[in-house]
């Protein structure tokens, strides 16, 4: 019995270290922009206290300067800005791209203690979706043996001989996990089972 429960127990590891995986690059992404921040002329300082550096407006400023291209017409191609404008009204051409703003509000996130809530939320998250993946063909009626967790560089797959109390034979339960994301969108699994 709880099949379903003993399958989720063992498959959590591939949450725990998709979770990893996207605290490393996130961390990745904020050490770039420390790197940028370290440039003469790149921190934006801060309005009221100009000894101190507005990490919120650099973030946005890196940002910009470093992932936003306009379209040029006379070389025909898509190039980064050379200068910062002051107003809002200026940038908020690139709040149009979806995919930047996440960047920036990552960036902002991590400025504050963030590592333990953004772990804990996005293992919740993700094990909602291997739930309900693993909810699609096993019960807690059922038993389950055999339970294995492979981890792979771009997958993960979760295998066990499950037995439901009316069949004589077990069948095998497989649910794989394609590693999805990255850079700018959050590291997922997308999940495909089957029962056989």
């Amino acid at each position: 019995m709880n099949a379903l429960q003993n399958i989720q127990n063992e498959a959590r590891v591939i949450v725990e270290r998709l979770a990893d995986k996207e605290i490393a690059r996130m961390k990745d992404q904020y050490n770039l922009f420390e790197v940028w921040m370290a440039g003469e002329g790149n921190a934006i300082r801060d309005r009221y206290r100009a000894t101190d550096v507005d990490l919120y407006g650099s973030a946005e400023k890196y940002v910009y300067m470093t992932q936003y291209k306009k379209w040029d017409r006379e070389l025909s191609q898509y190039v980064l800005p050379t200068s910062f404008p002051e107003s809002y009204r200026e940038r908020r051409e690139m709040y149009y791209n979806k995919e930047l703003v996440n960047v920036v509000e990552e960036l902002r996130m991590m400025i504050r203690n963030w590592e333990e809530r953004y772990r804990e939320a996005f293992v919740g998250a993700n094990m909602v979706k291997l739930n309900r993946a693993l909810a699609k063909h096993i019960s807690n009626e059922m038993t389950a043996k055999d339970i294995r967790v492979s981890v792979g560089g771009d997958g993960a797959e979760v295998t066990a001989l499950v037995q439901d109390g009316g069949l004589e034979r077990p069948m095998k339960f497989k649910t794989f996990g394609t590693l999805c994301g990255g850079y700018v969108q959050c590291y997922h699994y997308r999940y495909r089972s089957s029962l056989k």
